[in-house]
């Protein structure tokens, strides 16, 4: 055969094994759901990100075959919602539920950190930490002035208990005015404080209030696009079946029993307060999805 004849055939070939190397063009991926979710913005290794290995897992657990990406910049949590309700830049978020967010997007309702976000514990700064360890009763400490996220549910759950509260639009603003006497205590979960405070040059700066954490019923959920209805599906199944098999349970005290432990809450004086911004549908008589602080965790020496 003439050499000429042969080029047409030779690209051919060429074309098709980059094909088959290549994820996208796979006939997997093909055949595949692409689902992309937020790029954080904290610097979060993905292959230890808990969020994302449990959404990895409940879709393993189910029968849709994906591949997952993360959005190629950063995207806050209130772009993400906003993308996710009118756009196509991505196809899953997670955050704390509120009635606002269930209207808009579609929730599935089983609690990915199994209500852990509602457990807080205090961050404030080292000199008034000394009196704060001496309040001992709900008024005394209402009458502290509490920084939040300005879009964050739990600003407005704590002006809901007749809490002050004090907002800014970035996270990393917050601690500043903690530092310059613009709010006293900074609400944060007890499976954030730790690495918040040791990811910080000026962690010697803070503390945390040792004897009192703060308690409201609330849930972190996966969302999607209200129209989604086949991605929440599977995901819910295989969340379910985690829930099930153990996997989920198993998981849940490999990243967190060693934060829960330290936290002590048995030994702290508990302010619980109301959660109107809570939905009906909110799943709170099923046990199986809450955590509670009498459990006995698991503890592992490695999340992964």
């Amino acid at each position: 055969m003439k050499l000429w004849l042969l080029i047409p055939l030779l690209l051919c070939l060429h074309h098709f094994a980059i094909a088959e190397e290549s994820p996208l063009f796979s006939q997997a991926s093909i055949n595949a759901r692409e689902i992309i979710y937020p790029r954080p913005s904290r610097g979060e290794d993905l292959e230890k990100w808990y969020p994302l290995i449990l959404l990895k897992s409940a879709l393993d657990h189910s029968e849709l075959r994906y591949w997952l990406r993360p959005t190629s910049s950063v995207m806050v949590q209130s772009r993400a919602i906003k993308e996710l309700t009118h756009g196509d830049a991505i196809t899953v978020t997670w955050t704390m539920t509120d009635k606002t967010r269930e209207d808009e997007l579609l929730p599935v309702r089983i609690p990915i950190y199994k209500g852990l976000y509602g457990w807080r514990l205090l961050i404030t700064t080292q000199k008034k930490a000394e009196i704060y360890q001496t309040y001992n009763n709900v008024e005394r400490f209402k009458k502290l002035i509490y920084l939040q996220g300005h879009d964050w549910p739990d600003s407005e759950i704590l002006q809901d208990n007749d809490f002050n509260v004090t907002t800014a639009v970035s996270y990393e603003a917050l601690f500043q005015m903690l530092l310059k006497g613009r709010g006293d205590v900074f609400p944060r979960s007890i499976i954030e404080v730790d690495w918040e405070l040791s990811h910080r040059d000026d962690r010697n700066e803070f503390a945390v209030i040792n004897h009192t954490a703060l308690y409201y019923p609330t849930a972190m959920y996966f969302f999607f696009n209200k129209q989604d209805h086949t991605l929440a599906n599977a995901v819910e199944k295989g969340l379910m079946a985690m829930h099930h098999n153990g996997e989920f349970e198993r998981l849940f005290n490999r990243f967190f029993a060693k934060e829960i432990a330290r936290a002590d809450l048995n030994n702290k004086q508990i302010i619980e307060l109301t959660n109107q911004q809570l939905p009906k549908l909110t799943p709170l008589d099923n046990s199986l999805f809450w955590f509670r602080p009498d459990q006995t965790l698991q503890q592992t020496s490695n999340p992964l």
